[in-house]
C-alpha cells in the first residue's frame, strides 16, 4: 500500500463539515464523513449523549441559545429558563439581565415580573425615591411615583421618619405630613404641643400648635376652648385678672364683675362684704353713693373663737340701727 502525505480538504456541505481523507490512496475512493457533531452546536455527539441533549438539534431546549454556548454562560441546555424568572435564557442577554439570577437588580422582584410590569429589572429603585421596587410592592406604594401619597415627602424618607408613604396625613390630625415637617409639628403626633387641641384645629382657632398656652394665661389652649374662654386673650372677661388666676381662685373667667383685682387674688379665708372696694381696685369710696347697697368691703375673717361671740352679738344691733338711720337720711 502506497502511503502519501495526509491531504485534508475542508468543505461546507449541507451545513456540516466534511473531511476528505486521501491517505489510503490505493484503497477505495476517498471516504467523506461528518465530524462528531451532527448538529454543529459545538458539542460532540458523544458528549451530547452523555449530557442528554439532542445531537441532531443545536438548541435542545429551544431557548435561543445553542447547547454548546449555554454551559459557558452557566445555563442549562436542557432548561429554557435556567433561573426560573419567567425570561428564557435567550431573552435575558438581549435585555441585559442575568440568565442565572432571577433578580438581576436585587430589588426583591424577579426579572420576568419586572420586564412584564412597569418597573426596570436592571434598576432596583425605578422611581429613585429611596425605596427599592420590592419594598414598594410590599408597602403598597407606587414604585413609579416617588411620592405615592402626594403629601410632599418622598416614599423613602417617609419610611425613615416612620410616617406612612401611602397616607398623606399619618397622624390623622388634618395636616399633611409634608406641611407638618415644614412647620415643625410632629407628623406622628396629632397634638404636637399636648394642649388638648389637634394640630389641624389650632390654625382654625388661631392658636399656636407648638405652644400649649398661646396667650400665656396659665390655661392650656384646649382647656380654654372647653371652658369657653378665649385662648388668644389672657383675660377673657376683661375684669383685670387673667383666666388662669381666675380658675385657680375659683372666680368665673367669663364674668368680669367678680375679678377682685389682678394683683391681689383672693386668699384663703378672705371674703367680699358690702362696703368699699377691695384695695387695689378702682371702686368708689364709702359714702360716695349712699344709696348704692352694692358697694363691697373686703375684710379678713377674724377666725374668732367662742370668746368673741358676745361682742359680736352686741355689735350686730348697732350695725342694723346705723343702716336704718342711713336709709332715712
Amino acid at each position: 500500500m502506497r502511503k502519501a502525505p495526509l491531504l485534508a480538504t475542508l468543505a461546507l456541505i449541507s451545513g456540516c463539515i466534511y473531511v476528505v481523507d486521501e491517505r489510503n490512496i490505493g484503497g477505495n475512493d476517498g471516504s467523506r464523513f461528518c465530524l462528531d457533531d451532527r448538529d454543529c452546536d459545538g458539542v460532540s455527539d458523544r458528549d451530547e449523549g452523555i449530557r442528554g441533549t439532542d445531537p441532531d438539534n443545536a438548541d435542545t431546549d429551544g431557548d435561543g441559545v445553542d447547547d454548546g454556548v449555554e454551559p459557558g454562560q452557566g445555563c442549562d441546555p436542557l432548561d429554557p429558563d435556567t433561573d426560573d424568572d419567567g425570561l428564557s435564557d435567550g431573552e435575558e442577554p438581549q435585555i441585559g439581565t442575568d440568565p442565572t439570577n432571577p433578580d438581576s437588580d436585587d430589588d426583591g422582584l424577579n426579572d420576568g415580573d419586572e420586564h412584564a410590569g412597569p418597573t426596570d429589572p436592571l434598576d432596583p429603585d425605578s422611581d429613585d425615591d429611596g425605596l427599592n421596587d420590592g419594598d414598594e410592592s410590599d408597602l403598597g406604594s407606587d414604585p413609579l411615583n416617588p411620592d405615592s401619597d402626594d403629601d410632599g415627602v418622598q416614599d423613602g424618607p417617609e419610611v425613615d421618619l416612620g410616617t406612612d408613604p401611602t397616607n398623606p396625613d399619618s397622624d390623622q390630625d388634618g395636616i399633611d405630613d409634608g406641611v407638618e415637617i415644614e412647620d415643625g409639628t410632629d407628623p406622628l403626633a396629632g397634638d404636637s404641643d399636648a394642649d388638648g387641641l389637634p394640630d389641624g384645629v389650632e390654625p382654625e382657632v388661631g392658636t399656636d400648635p407648638l405652644d400649649p398656652d398661646s396667650d400665656d394665661d396659665g390655661l392650656l389652649d384646649g382647656d380654654e376652648v372647653d371652658r369657653g374662654t378665649n385662648p388668644l386673650e389672657p383675660d377673657t372677661d376683661g375684669g383685670g385678672a387673667n383666666d388662669g388666676d381666675e380658675v385657680s381662685s375659683g372666680t368665673d373667667p367669663l364674668d368680669g364683675s367678680d375679678d377682685a383685682g389682678a394683683d391681689d387674688p383672693l386668699e384663703p379665708g378672705e371674703v367680699i362684704e358690702p362696703g368699699v372696694g377691695r384695695p387695689g381696685q378702682n371702686r368708689p369710696p364709702t359714702g360716695a353713693n349712699p344709696g348704692d347697697d352694692d358697694d363691697i368691703r373686703v375684710t379678713r375673717s377674724c377666725g374668732c373663737d367662742a370668746s368673741g361671740a358676745p361682742a359680736a352679738l352686741i355689735a350686730l344691733p348697732l350695725v342694723l340701727v346705723g343702716l336704718t338711720l342711713r336709709r332715712r337720711d
